[in-house]
């Protein structure tokens, strides 16, 4: 088959996608609360068929070795940079704040693209459309520590045995993406569902003892509200409190229906980050017009005003999720703690000399490459051993600043252990 007639194929897809996102939707105010057709089952099992054609003509382009995309190779004959014996109690903890990293035996994550990790190993358009969930930075375990630096490879090293990252490239409904409930597309109002789903997901898998096996979770959402809702919702400045809402629906079923779980809040990266980027690339500026449709393009009448508009409502999005964080129907419980990770609040591209290092996001500059999964990995993996308020709000250069647990604070911290 020729490019074009593949590139044909693909547009052709794309259309077909867009009207069925947009037949018989149901009315309301908020743009973000309306329900597609495609939860009807019959456009379901079409919207799969169209996905598993784009995931076999894409391929699996997760599985490269090669591109300035990927991280540097940590070399075989450097030893892991933790002493491993700390990071696993003796007995299993019965308190979640007594948990050592090495006691966590199953990892999960809700969130959209970005914990999809969408086009991580892209270098053209097309790639953008595989979703490298092995590589994703909360939930990936593809290979080791040593290519694929993400949380659940660094656990791995404490807990062989640890289960529920995603295997490598795969959509939602793929076997190999594990406890990976992300959704390309998702927004806030989907959290409630995607925990619904996580619960029973883990609740039938044999690997797990659902009673007794502890079960760290990430959550990370509200990039496309921001990016592509925002701008169309009646009164926008509802989305923080909205958010707040299902942000408390979300953890209090996890709470009352998943025994020992830790779960990560982690807020979506400031949309200014890459989308205000200088002198980037044509092709990201054209792919930034879909993507990011209330900041970028003519769709939506975008000025500087706007733009100052949607900056204010998403750093109320992230206020709300610090504060819902630290909510204290969450806290002093012995088998359930939520904690706020500001890893990526003050998150900067300004890395490894370069004013712009493109080598941490995908082809569109706007998801995170594998490299930039990384790099995610290890500041969440970091933000798990700080106190309260005294977590790095950054992302480094690969162990550049690593931690460990030690004798003397040898727990992932909560805040009724800080």
């Amino acid at each position: 088959m020729s490019s074009a007639t593949k590139k044909r194929r693909l547009l052709l897809q794309s259309i077909i996608i867009i009207v069925l996102f947009n037949i018989g939707v149901t009315s309301a105010t908020d743009i973000t609360d309306q329900v597609s057709p495609l939860d009807r089952d019959p456009l379901r099992y079409l919207f799969h068929s169209m996905r598993r054609w784009m995931f076999n003509m894409v391929g699996r382009t997760g599985l490269r070795t090669r591109g300035h995309f990927l991280q540097d190779k940590i070399p075989d004959d450097l030893p892991f940079p933790c002493d491993i014996s700390l990071g696993r109690s003796r007995r299993v903890p019965k308190s979640v704040h007594k948990l050592r990293p090495g006691d966590i035996n199953v990892i999960a994550a809700m969130g959209d693209s970005l914990t999809a990790a969408s086009g991580a190993a892209s270098s053209n358009m097309l790639d953008l459309y595989m979703e490298n969930r092995g590589l994703a930075w909360s939930i990936g375990g593809q290979w080791n520590w040593r290519n694929v630096t993400t949380l659940p490879n660094i656990l791995k090293e404490f807990n062989p045995k640890l289960v529920g990252y995603s295997l490598g490239d795969s959509y939602p409904f793929h076997r190999e993406t594990q406890f990976n409930m992300a959704e390309i597309g998702a927004v806030s109002y989907d959290m409630p569902f995607m925990a619904r789903s996580l619960v029973k997901r883990i609740r039938s898998d044999r690997r797990v003892d659902f009673k007794w096996d502890w079960k760290m979770v990430t959550i990370t959402i509200g990039g496309n509200d921001i990016c592509s809702f925002v701008c169309a919702m009646e009164r926008p400045e509802d989305l923080p409190q909205k958010h707040r809402l299902r942000m408390i629906r979300t953890l209090r079923y996890l709470r009352d229906n998943m025994p020992r779980t830790f779960v990560n809040v982690v807020s979506v990266p400031s949309v200014d980050t890459v989308i205000s980027t200088r002198s980037k690339p044509g092709i990201c500026h054209t792919l930034h017009h879909g993507e990011c449709s209330c900041w970028v393009g003519k769709a939506y009448n975008q000025t500087d005003k706007s733009r100052q508009r949607w900056r204010a409502i998403q750093e109320g999005m992230i206020k709300v999720e610090e504060e819902v964080s630290q909510m204290d129907e969450f806290r002093r419980l012995d088998e359930f703690a939520v904690v706020y990770q500001p890893w990526s609040t003050h998150i900067s591209l300004k890395m490894n000399g370069r004013e712009v290092d493109y080598s941490l996001l995908a082809y569109d500059c706007f998801h995170m490459s594998q490299k930039g999964n990384a790099y995610a990995g290890t500041a969440l993996w970091n933000n798990l051993l700080e106190s309260s308020g005294k977590k790095s709000t950054n992302w480094r250069p690969l162990f550049e600043d690593f931690k460990c647990p030690t004798e003397k604070t040898p727990y992932l911290y909560t805040y009724d252990n800080s």
